[in-house]
């Protein structure tokens, strides 16, 4: 595949010819359809490394021809286990049509999710709703909604094997995902086998439903969909960052829709839950976890359970690796050697944090201007242009608050105000001009 190969030569640069034969070089390639590449490894160590060095390298780098992201999916070589999944698919699909569907994690289970006191209602309604041996009518839709690291990815692929595990067949897929096969399918003049895949199974869980904003033909597909599977009883629990009244550019009859069930918010965990979390993960593997560790990962990763438990599964392995002979099997890290096995991760968070500072020196860097000139009292289109739109960011990006943003720009917030508004009112009518703007600026924020 030449998107790969491209990308296994431009790693070689980076990283040397040694670290790609002997990391890179050995994954098998076995598909590649709808931006999804399917990669095989001969053994877990090279999964893992994977996921640690090169997920967010792909991420940014390893695009299709359309300057699309393409999504990497690596796993152990197993054939029995790849004649399992394919028993498993619950529909069968036309040779000349191919819906691949977003991979679900074994591990997720709603036995093992952390919750918080905040989120302990919503929990308990969902694991009553999945756990039932007939889908419940009661809540239909499940709507779930919360900040990145919440934990809705994890709920969703937990509640999508409790229901397999009820004998339910399953489709679980991200909004991109299911874009992808509408517009395959539509090109592909194969829209009766979508519809008839999608619209058989007994349970539809779709992630981050936010990505259908503006995509009039998805949403009209999802809309029958949503109207065929709630008629006859079957289960759809959908996901997004914000509630549905909250969702930008989606047709009012979806939102409508998306709140006939039960909208349930999802609170980040409060530190001392965090805090209980790395203990147990710590103590299932026997790690040696000090205090002054833990407050380390949770000062520096808290702000995300996710980057948090990658963070501590990143230090046990490396720590197992770089074990000195002849030292205990099971010596406590100290501080200062933590720090130096997740000196990556660190950068990597560090860079990764979204703040106005960050807001406002991009948009000047995307308009060729100064910081001095958004700050500054200048009414000009040149600089009042960029100023209202890296407002409306720190608005609709950091939630911040408008009297806060005033504080920033100097600005009083009836000012700032009506500066977001503005700009959120050109962005979701027809200014192409500034919404593609706005869109690629969060681009930039995203990969920077």
């Amino acid at each position: 595949m030449r998107a790969w190969e491209e990308f296994l030569a431009l790693q070689e640069k980076e990283l040397g010819k040694e670290t790609v034969a002997k990391w890179l070089r050995p994954l098998k390639v076995v598909r590649f359809d709808a931006c999804n590449l399917y990669l095989e490894a001969n053994d877990s160590f090279k999964t893992i490394w994977f996921e640690e060095h090169m997920r967010p390298r792909v991420k940014s780098r390893l695009l299709n021809n359309n300057n699309k992201q393409i999504r990497v999916h690596i796993s152990v070589a197993n054939q029995k286990k790849l004649e399992r999944k394919k028993k498993s698919q619950p529909f069968p699909i036309s040779s000349a049509f191919k819906l691949t569907f977003d991979e679900i994690n074994p591990e997720s289970k709603l036995d093992n999710f952390v919750t918080s006191q905040n989120n302990l209602l919503a929990f308990k309604l969902l694991k009553e709703s999945c756990e039932r041996d007939k889908l419940s009518l009661n809540f239909n839709p499940i709507y779930l909604f919360g900040r990145p690291g919440s934990g809705k990815t994890h709920l969703m692929m937990a509640a999508a094997n409790q229901l397999k595990a009820n004998g339910q067949s399953v489709i679980y897929v991200r909004a991109d995902t299911f874009t992808e096969h509408v517009v395959s399918a539509i090109r592909g003049g194969e829209m009766q086998t979508f519809r008839k895949t999608y619209r058989k199974t007994d349970a539809l869980l779709i992630d981050d439903i936010e990505i259908f904003s503006k995509k009039g033909a998805t949403q009209e597909e999802l809309f029958h969909t949503f109207n065929t599977l709630h008629t006859e009883g079957k289960q759809i629990i959908l996901s997004a960052h914000s509630p549905p009244q909250e969702l930008r550019a989606i047709a009012a009859r979806l939102v409508s829709r998306f709140e006939w069930g039960i909208v349930i918010p999802l609170q980040m965990l409060e530190k001392e839950e965090m805090r209980q979390v790395l203990v147990e993960k710590a103590k299932k593997v026997n790690f040696a976890l000090q205090d002054k560790v833990a407050d380390f990962l949770l000062d520096t990763f808290g702000n995300n359970t996710k980057n948090l438990t990658r963070a501590l599964e990143a230090l046990i392995l490396r720590s197992h690796l770089n074990q000195g002979i002849g030292k205990p099997a099971n010596q406590p890290l100290t501080l200062s050697t933590a720090k130096h096995y997740l000196t990556d991760l660190i950068l990597e968070e560090e860079k990764a944090v979204l703040t106005p500072g960050k807001i406002i020196r991009t948009v000047a860097e995307f308009y060729g201007i100064r910081i001095e000139d958004i700050l500054s009292k200048s009414q000009s289109r040149e600089c009042a242009l960029p100023r209202q739109i890296a407002m409306h960011l720190c608005r609709r990006k950091l939630n911040l608050p408008y009297m806060k943003i005033g504080d920033i720009f100097a600005r009083d917030h009836s000012t700032v105000m009506s500066s977001v508004k503005q700009v959120q009112k050109d962005v979701d009518g027809k200014n192409l001009e500034l919404s593609s703007s706005v869109n690629r600026i969060i681009k930039r924020l995203e990969i920077s």
